[in-house]
């Protein structure tokens, strides 16, 4: 099986839904973030929480977990091989970066910051982690395959769900106070352009055109 790579361009114009959405909600965050520092922007969040949202958030912030990303990768069998692959190694290596950065940088998590604060709110028996904080791996994982759902979902790439099911995965990581507002920002941006890159470069190579890459699992 053999079809043309994509063009650069193509796979910009392709998925300018989710591109533009996501340029968009960092531009917002720049500017908020000229206002209002890590600490300000992570109080705001703390201050507002709510008994369903404790349990909601505690639930879906899993969502950026690697064993949820990795299942949707291996149901993606179902559609093609390549597909399959693409969502794991993208998970992967957007992970590898995030993990480098957190290693470069080693800044503290807000549990760290804020222990002894009797007004900051948490969660009854969660853990919180206390270091490593920039950026979000989760959010990093769950942004990688939000872009890997909307390149194998051409149907779906201007419905916004899987772009805000991602946000709040965000969100949910500062609301669980495992997070900064910026761990979030940069997360988003790496799990992004990293899988956005790796789509590119799959596409230019011989094996994701072969037949048994285009073929599917069937029962």
């Amino acid at each position: 099986m053999h079809s043309n790579p994509l063009r650069f361009k193509q796979l910009l114009f392709d998925l300018r839904f989710v591109l533009s959405s996501l340029l968009l909600v960092e531009i917002v965050c720049g500017l908020v973030s000229l206002k209002y520092d890590q600490m300000e922007q992570f109080r705001i969040v703390n201050a507002v929480h709510h008994e369903w949202a404790d349990w909601f958030f505690r639930l879906f912030t899993n969502v950026g977990d690697g064993l949820f990303v990795v299942a949707i990768g291996l149901l993606l069998v179902f559609t093609r091989y390549k597909y399959a692959i693409l969502t794991i190694v993208s998970f992967l290596l957007s992970g590898l970066v995030a993990q480098i950065i957190k290693k470069s940088v080693k800044m503290p998590r807000p549990g760290s910051v804020f222990k002894d604060d009797p007004t900051w709110y948490t969660l009854p028996d969660y853990h919180i982690h206390g270091n490593y904080s920039f950026p979000s791996g989760h959010t990093t994982s769950v942004f990688a395959l939000m872009m890997v759902l909307y390149y194998v979902f051409p149907s779906q790439r201007s419905n916004p769900l899987f772009f805000i099911l991602a946000c709040l995965a965000g969100y949910s990581r500062v609301y669980l106070s495992q997070h900064w507002t910026g761990d979030v920002y940069i997360g988003a941006i790496v799990g992004s352009v990293v899988t956005f890159l790796l789509i590119y470069l799959f596409d230019h190579m011989k094996w994701y055109h072969s037949k048994w890459a285009n073929s599917k699992f069937q029962l």
